[in-house]
């Protein structure tokens, strides 16, 4: 039995036409091979299927798992959190996971900032992570004078500390297959603002957080403006996001990867 995952990455140029092109060539030919192809969501099959990878028989969708539970268990209390990151009790902290790479668009965070301060002045964007990027990030943000509101943690930092400091996440990716840090930040009862990119949507919608153009810094601060005035609302958002959360957890994950195994044992003439 043959199972492969392929990645959505080669689907948006970002390594030039030439080698898209060719990393497609491989996908199908892999997807050829192959007798399941798993994806992330099922917006990742879409994908697949429309650049000719694949049989829609063959695809399998199956979350990556995150374990909602224990993330729950550990995570410490708002207050005890932002007090050990030097955080202001009443700043509206805003929060982004990941890598300091282009495809994150941390940029286009930093540039939503200045009208987001200007809305609400205590807002901070906290970031965990590095990479290349770190740089141009506070270069940016000091030639838009907001470098006193933006903090970069680091990859030290526990991820589950700095969610459970947030009011929101952003999420303003160029890409995505899945995003396992909006799962996390949801199943903490914390909303999520994100590009409309990748498997995204198929994590996030109107009922959890909000969904924005990716590459549209102003549409990105309006939807951070709306949650970080209107309290009920981002309470609302916040009770939703935790229950959607555990359909993309570690439990059901497995559950849907032993029913692939079970039906190809089965198609193989193996049990």
């Amino acid at each position: 039995m043959i199972i492969h995952q392929p990645h959505g990455h080669i689907f948006y140029a970002y390594y030039g036409p030439g080698r898209t092109a060719l990393y497609v060539a491989l996908e199908r030919l892999a997807a050829r091979w192959s007798d399941r192809l798993v994806t992330l969501t099922d917006l990742g099959t879409e994908e697949h299927l429309a650049v000719g990878i694949g049989r829609r028989s063959q695809f399998v969708t199956v979350p990556s798992g995150v374990p909602t539970d224990e993330l729950r268990a550990r995570a410490p209390g708002r207050a005890e959190t932002r007090r050990a990151l030097g955080m202001s009790a009443d700043a509206f902290v805003v929060a982004a996971v990941g890598r300091l790479v282009h495809v994150k668009g941390f940029d286009i965070l930093v540039q939503a900032l200045p009208a987001l301060l200007h809305a609400l002045p205590d807002a901070q964007v906290v970031v965990a992570g590095e990479g290349p990027e770190e740089r141009r990030l506070m270069a940016l943000a000091g030639r838009l004078g907001v470098s006193g509101h933006v903090r970069l943690l680091g990859s030290e930092t526990d991820v589950v500390e700095v969610l459970s400091a947030a009011d929101v996440l952003a999420a303003p990716s160029r890409n995505e297959g899945m995003g396992r840090a909006l799962v996390e930040s949801m199943a903490l009862g914390v909303p999520v603002v994100a590009a409309a990119v990748g498997g995204i949507p198929a994590v996030v919608d109107d009922d959890v957080g909000r969904l924005v153009p990716p590459d549209d810094a102003a549409a990105l601060a309006a939807a951070l403006i709306e949650l970080g005035t209107d309290g009920r609302l981002r309470a609302k958002l916040a009770e939703a996001a935790s229950r959607r959360a555990d359909a993309f957890s570690t439990s059901v994950a497995e559950a849907k990867m032993l029913a692939m195994y079970d039906v190809l044992v089965r198609e193989k003439g193996l049990g």
